[in-house]
């Protein structure tokens, strides 16, 4: 792996050293338990059944039953390193995302978010509880080995250590060697998965354009790539496994005939034959284990790259160091106000307006005017470039972002459900809301008689996205959803945009009578939908153009009667 994650090693740092001593703990039982199996042999050697092994077998067998502890400890520790890594990492990956909220779509992909909070968590998670102990013992267990045996036979002892550092290092060799012809998996694996993900995602979409022929040969084309590169890897990890493995053997067989050589003329004891023909296995034993352990170095490999990215994304809103108190007033000033997105596109330029406490403004123009941008730049997703919002005469970057959004209900023209029951969605806005709450809000949205009829009521599941509920519900659940937060400040971006007309006209006046209490900003592309409004702000290429009422604006002949005679709506 080329780094770490930043600020990981910390918080997994005793559970790495606990694993790490008791690996040492567990090399070294298997070192005693080849010197008590060699010293039974060579005692039935020189005495034949005469010889009292009784001693070494009892030992060897307390050492067995040790190692199998230890061997217990380790999974269990593993496991506690696993688990460390995963809740550390997710919390602070989710942290990240919740700070940065939905301009992070702006520079990654959803998919490639979602791989790295799922598939590159869990492949950190193997790195750290498998790979790096492994590691440690591969460092730690060969040299004991091959120190335990120097001291009873310094040859044999530089013979084996000269094998147990040929095999990492032709290991490293080959890999440098191959690499390239295996590095395209984890590129093949993500493609794969992104584009399944569109498209069981937007599977409607495919069938309604007859795309799905197309979208499929696409898939079978990257799950082909995905094979080929799959194999290829393969051939590799397995011509990779034959070399170690005839390196650790031939070791092996080399020492056991040189020491079977020394015996015969007289120069070693065959104790020491005896005791080099069970610590050479020993000696690469951790080694082994490293070379199994390798695959989840590779993928931590191509996983730590985008989750140090997201870890180190600067977020586009900090906390004030002393946040204010939340303002009392609820009235909203705009001064000078200007902002870019990231990617480099204007979206407002030089915008100054002021809505009063309890006011009912409405935003108006062309797609890609800068209305959204508004709203966006109230709920502090961005901070702007230049210019200041201000609420209650209280700028909104002195605001902790917790009092700022709770000031604000928002009822966006994308609603989002989660999966869950209709209960719980509501309870998002006020998760301690009493049933009569709920169902008052729903009524008031104008969902009552469709609550009354579901099986279980307000404990119905919605299905993943509100799956079972048709669009005009979905967007009744998010009016309710605002009502029961209460917010004083109120946003409707195409609140009405999915109903039937006579729901539209009934809950035009609920949403009348609740404005009466509310700053309530309101997007609208029906401009019928807001004549009522009391100021109509017009926007055009990021600029607010014009503003006042609908018959002023419409009597002036601007933009706005542009865009009302556009829609064939009478003046």
């Amino acid at each position: 792996m080329q780094k770490p994650v930043a600020g990981l090693t910390g918080p997994l740092l005793p559970h790495l050293l606990l694993n790490g001593m008791i690996h040492l703990l567990i090399i070294a039982c298997y070192g005693a338990q080849a010197w008590l199996t060699a010293d039974a042999l060579y005692m039935l050697m020189q005495q034949g059944l005469a010889a009292d092994i009784a001693p070494p077998l009892v030992m060897l067998a307390v050492t067995i039953l040790l190692r199998a502890l230890l061997l217990w400890l380790s999974e269990y520790t593993a496991q506690r390193i696993a688990l460390a890594c995963k809740v550390h990492l997710r919390e602070r990956l989710l942290n990240q995302l919740v700070r940065f909220g939905p301009g992070l779509t702006l520079l990654h992909p959803g998919s490639d978010i979602q791989g790295t909070v799922n598939g590159g968590v869990e492949a950190m998670e193997s790195y750290y509880s498998r790979y790096l102990p492994a590691l440690f013992s591969a460092l730690s267990g060969c040299s004991l080995i091959v120190l335990t045996l120097a001291v009873v036979d310094w040859r044999s002892a530089l013979l084996l250590g000269f094998f147990t550092l040929a095999f990492p290092l032709l290991d490293e060799l080959w890999m440098r060697w191959q690499m390239p012809k295996a590095s395209g998996v984890f590129t093949a694996m993500g493609a794969f998965a992104a584009t399944l993900l569109d498209a069981l995602q937007g599977l409607l979409t495919l069938k309604a354009f007859g795309a799905v022929t197309p979208w499929r040969a696409r898939l079978a084309g990257q799950a082909s790539d995905l094979r080929k590169a799959s194999m290829a890897t393969l051939k590799v990890i397995l011509m990779r496994g034959g070399i170690t493995r005839l390196v650790s053997l031939s070791g092996m067989a080399l020492v056991l005939v040189f020491n079977a050589w020394r015996v015969v003329e007289n120069d070693l004891s065959p104790f020491v034959l005896l005791l080099t023909l069970f610590l050479a296995r020993e000696a690469f034993r951790p080694l082994i284990r490293l070379e199994n352990a390798f695959h989840t170095a590779w993928a931590a490999g191509g996983a730590v790259g985008p989750i140090n990215d997201l870890l180190t994304l600067t977020a586009p809103v900090d906390e004030p160091p002393v946040p204010k108190a939340k303002p009392q007033r609820h009235d909203i000033r705009i001064e000078h106000l200007s902002f870019r997105y990231p990617q480099g596109n204007l979206a407002l330029s030089d915008v100054s307006l002021t809505v009063a406490e309890g006011q009912f403004v409405a935003l108006v123009g062309p797609s890609g005017a800068g209305k959204s941008t508004f709203v966006t730049l109230l709920l502090r997703c961005f901070d702007a470039n230049a210019g200041a919002i201000l609420v209650g005469g209280v700028d909104i970057r002195q605001l902790s972002l917790h009092s700022l959004r709770e000031m604000i209900g928002v009822v966006s023209q994308e609603v989002f459900l989660f999966h869950g029951t209709l209960a719980e969605n509501l309870r998002m806005a006020k998760p301690d809301a009493c049933v009569d709450e709920l169902m008052a809000a729903a009524e008031a949205a104008q969902l009552g008689e469709f609550i009354a009829g579901l099986p279980l009521g307000m404990d119905t599941p919605i299905g993943e996205r509100g799956a079972n509920l048709s669009g005009g519900q979905r967007q009744r659940v998010a009016i309710a959803r605002a009502l029961l937060k209460d917010a004083p400040i109120l946003i409707l971006d195409e609140a009405t945009s999915s109903l039937d007309a006579a729901s539209e006209r009934a809950l035009r006046g609920a949403l009348a009578r609740l404005r009466k209490h509310r700053t309530t900003i309101a997007i609208a592309h029906r401009l019928e939908t807001i004549q009522d409004a009391d100021r109509i702000l017009v926007f055009d290429q990021g600029k607010l153009v014009e503003q006042g009422n609908h018959h002023q604006l419409n009597a002036a002949g601007g933009r706005y009667a542009q865009l009302i005679a556009a829609q064939g709506e009478e003046p």
